[in-house]
Order: structure tokens, then C-alpha cells, then sequence
């Protein structure tokens, strides 16, 4: 009971903090992080939940789904076709070439072979959402600027991913994990791409409606029927993520929002056993 009510006070504390962290680069990630450091065996010694521990793992998958769908109900397609061209930019030519500015020194300093050094830049090269976040959030930073950085942070994951698991399957020397890794991108692909299509057709057509008392309860019913149907079927229920963008169309109702987040989020990972 002890690490729930540090989850409350916590979480109080950063939401009453929360006009604060608007307009500084206060987070409530960092407060969690400094309150996880404090309650830790470091200085207060209250956790007492190892690193190994089960619940450590099922606690990190439920928040990290919960973040990323939330955000993929704020998801913006309008906004990303308006900017399209400059975070494709991004993604096409920054990425990679933060990739191998990444895996370059990693190789000539820290010695590794060139497979380990692109697999370290591919893992490190995606721009993490959480921090983008606290400049996406601040109104003195240029629109433009911020634009980029809400879709970049929230498509390179999904993006990096392939590479991740080729240079994986390379670094070990296991040849035929490259053919099952090629399979899984092709399933997973297919499977996010006809999801979202049918579920759009099935929008426009007007076979899907819900009265308007209980179109809030949409959005919860679809997260659990994600999540619990990913883990049923070894999918990742957290690859990948939509972009954490703002703001919707007024006419959007909750269960679009829903099937759009839900829609790419249940592709099956690469790592995933069949």
C-alpha cells in the first residue's frame, strides 16, 4: 500500500504542477523519475519491488499502452498531411544519418563490430515522445518546429524497428531469423493497414453507431480488447505508436479516435513468437 499511495501523491503532485510544467521544462516524467530515485533502495529504501520482479513488467506494459493509445486518440491526420513533407524529411534523411553517426563512433571507439554499432544507432536514433513533449507543449517555441517534432517523435519507433531487428538477427549470425524478422514486418503490415481500412469503411458507411450516453465507454472497451487481444495472440500491443498530436476535428465522436489509435497499435511484433 505503500508504493500505491507514492503513486498518489505522485501523480497529485504533477497534476497540480501540471500549469507549471506547461511553461517550463518541468515534467511530470521527471517527477516520477526523482520520486522513483528517492522511495527507491538508493535513499528511502520503501520500494521494495526488485528489477526482476513480474509486477515491475505487467505495471511498465500497462502504463506505456495506455500513454501511447491515449496519444493515438489525440492523433491529428489532417495535420499530418499538412506537414508530411518536413517530417518525411525527418524521418527519411535524419534518421538514418543519425543511425550512422551513432554506430560510426560506436565502432572506432567503443569497438564493436559494425552489425552491434548500427544495432545500438537504430535503438538510440528515434526521438523519444515523452521529452518532445515538453517542447511541443510551450507556445514560445515555433509552430513549425513543434509540428515536426510531435509526428517525428511519434512515427520513427515503428519505423526504426526493422532495423532494429535486422541488425539484431545479423549481430547473432542467425540467417534464418532474417527471413522469419522479413515475414513478420510483411504480416504485421498487412494486418495494421486492412484493420485501419476496414475500419474507416465501416465509419463512412455508417454500419458502426453508438448512442451518444455510451459512446464514452467505446474508447475503454476497444484499449481492453487491444491489449488483451495482442497478449492473447503474442502481438506487441505497443509497437507502434501514432503520433501524440493535439487536437481532433470537433465532429470526431470518441470511437473513431478509438479505432484509429487501436487500429495500427495491433500489428504482431517481429519478436513475437508465432
Amino acid at each position: 500500500m505503500t508504493l500505491i499511495l507514492a503513486f498518489g501523491v505522485v501523480l497529485l503532485i504533477s497534476v497540480s504542477l501540471s500549469g507549471v510544467a506547461a511553461r517550463t521544462v518541468l515534467s511530470s516524467a521527471l517527477m516520477f523519475l526523482v520520486a522513483g530515485a528517492v522511495l527507491g533502495p538508493g535513499i528511502l529504501a520503501w520500494n521494495k519491488i526488485g528489477p526482476n520482479d513480474p509486477l515491475v513488467a505487467t505495471l511498465a506494459d500497462v502504463a506505456l499502452f495506455t500513454v501511447l493509445f491515449t496519444d493515438g486518440q489525440r492523433a491529428n491526420l489532417q495535420e499530418l498531411r499538412e506537414n508530411w513533407s518536413l517530417s518525411g524529411r525527418a524521418l527519411g534523411m535524419g534518421m538514418p544519418l543519425t543511425m550512422i553517426g551513432i554506430a560510426v563512433p560506436a565502432h572506432f571507439l567503443a569497438g564493436l563490430n559494425w552489425p552491434t554499432a548500427f544495432l545500438v544507432g537504430a535503438i538510440l536514433s528515434p526521438t523519444d515522445p515523452v521529452f518532445a513533449a515538453a517542447i511541443v507543449g510551450r507556445s514560445d517555441i515555433p509552430q513549425r518546429l513543434r509540428r515536426l517534432l510531435n509526428v517525428e517523435s511519434g512515427l520513427n519507433d515503428g519505423l526504426a524497428l526493422p532495423f532494429v531487428m535486422i541488425f539484431l538477427a545479423t549481430a547473432q549470425g542467425a540467417g534464418s531469423e532474417l527471413v522469419k524478422v522479413g515475414e513478420e514486418l510483411v504480416l504485421g503490415l498487412a494486418l495494421g493497414v486492412g484493420v485501419a481500412a476496414g475500419a474507416a469503411l465501416a465509419w463512412r458507411a455508417k454500419v458502426l453507431t453508438a448512442e451518444p450516453h455510451l459512446q464514452p465507454l467505446g474508447p475503454l472497451a476497444i484499449a481492453v480488447v487491444v491489449y488483451t487481444g495482442c497478449h492473447l495472440t503474442h502481438a506487441n500491443p505497443t509497437w507502434p505508436r501514432l503520433p501524440p498530436v493535439r487536437h481532433w476535428p470537433p465532429s470526431t465522436t470518441s470511437q473513431q479516435r478509438s479505432f484509429n489509435a487501436s487500429a495500427i497499435c495491433c500489428r504482431r511484433s517481429p519478436s513475437s513468437p508465432r
